[in-house]
């Protein structure tokens, strides 16, 4: 009896994943035509095939539901970010922006579409934030530079790479991920973490 209670859980988590897998590829084509406020629940379960109550099941409105997508991708990210705690980042960017870059391909779809101008302006400030606080943990050689200094430093390198991003996305990622992390540590080291 528990294994078929146990079986039954799996179906449904499976079932809950893949409903929720549609609605999120029916949000995504949405978003690449149209502003978040402009679409309705009824025009996303109708792309998704699906009825209106399946989508209350998990979400309050379309805004509660982008903001359950974000909060899976910033997650990740934060995991991602966690495993390069200890990583000396003024001396080596290269390992967290292939895994970063790795993220990005991964997601790409979502992503593409949070950072294009139907996106949600929140999800990039946010960005930054979760960034900005890493960077400020991670950057040993911060006492060096005063605070200003330190924010020139860090919108070159943030804005930069959110521009890469944004710019490989467009080319619907044709360089590896590899080279990409590459290029962008490369910039990052003729610019922002060459000696003043």
């Amino acid at each position: 009896m528990a294994q078929e209670n146990g079986t039954a859980l799996k179906k449904e988590d499976r079932r809950v994943r893949r409903t929720k897998r549609l609605l999120t590829q029916a949000l995504t084509q949405l978003l690449q035509e149209k502003q978040i406020n402009e679409i309705t629940v009824k025009e996303l379960t109708d792309l998704a095939d699906m009825n209106r109550g399946t989508f209350y099941l998990y979400f309050k409105d379309i805004f509660d539901m982008l903001e359950k997508i974000e909060d899976g991708l910033f997650e990740a990210l934060d995991e991602i970010v966690s495993q390069h705690e200890h990583d000396d980042v003024s001396q080596e960017t290269k390992p967290i922006l292939l895994d970063l870059f790795r993220f990005i391909e991964e997601n790409q779809e979502m992503c593409r579409v949070l950072l294009s101008p139907h996106g949600d302006m929140n999800f990039l400030h946010r960005l930054n934030e979760v960034v900005r606080e890493k960077c400020l943990r991670m950057w040993p050689n911060r006492e060096d530079k005063d605070d200003a200094t330190f924010e020139y430093h860090y919108s070159f390198v943030v804005y930069g790479c959110v521009g890469v991003f944004r710019a490989w996305l467009n080319s619907q990622c044709r360089e590896p991920a590899e080279k990409m992390a590459e290029m962008a540590d490369a910039m990052i080291r003729r610019g922002s973490l060459s000696p003043a």
